[in-house]
């Protein structure tokens, strides 16, 4: 369900942030545990960290509501 929302604030977009964080962090740890640690850690989290960035740059600048959205707000409650 995408609906059109105003500016976000700074809190929210630090838990959008972390939202996509994790769900990098995962996605990448898979990848390398099913490929055998050909990953180095390091490389995992600073690939997961620049990927969130990026993401969570290009959601605010939409400008909708996603599912993402309602996550991060149950992140900022925990903030």
């Amino acid at each position: 369900m995408l609906l059109k929302r105003r500016n976000l604030k700074t809190k929210h977009k630090i838990a959008l942030f972390l939202v996509y964080f994790i769900l990098f962090i995962a996605i990448f740890s898979m990848i390398d545990y099913y490929g055998n640690y050909i990953i180095p850690a390091s490389a995992v989290f600073a690939i997961s960290f620049f990927a969130a960035l990026i993401s969570a740059v290009i959601h605010a600048k939409s400008k909708t509501k996603t599912k993402a959205d309602e996550l991060a707000k149950e992140v900022e409650e925990i903030i």
